[in-house]
């Protein structure tokens, strides 16, 4: 695989997910995609600042149906955990959501940083 090991933060990412969608369409294209999944998770990062700050749990429930799907696609399991949470399973509370949506705001942050040093590390 072109991304080598030493640049993938395991704790982030799912090497296995991102192995099997290099095969499916080889290194350049996934090298794209990944690219695509960056500036797609700083367009989440934005809608849900925008949605903490207005208190919108309708709008939080949107982006984490998109960054559920999304970031299990490119084997951000433990991002995809977290907004699979959130979405299918909503604190009552409004305070409660907002807090549950800083933290994954927080992890998005972390993911899109490793992407970013692991999208820098593709051997093309």
């Amino acid at each position: 695989m072109p991304i080598s090991e030493q640049f993938v933060d395991k704790s982030i990412t799912e090497l296995n997910v991102l192995t099997q969608l290099e095969k499916d369409v080889w290194t350049t294209v996934l090298a794209r995609l990944i690219k695509l999944f960056i500036d797609e998770l700083v367009t989440m990062a934005n809608q849900l600042d925008t949605a903490i700050s207005s208190e919108d749990t309708i709008k939080i429930k949107e982006v984490m149906h998109v960054l559920k799907n999304s970031a299990a696609l490119y084997g951000a399991s433990a991002l995809a955990a977290l907004a699979t949470q959130l979405h299918d399973s909503p604190p009552s509370t409004t305070q409660e959501n907002l807090h549950a949506a800083l933290v994954i705001k927080h992890n998005l942050d972390k993911t899109r940083d490793a992407y970013q040093i692991m999208s820098n590390s593709i051997a093309i």
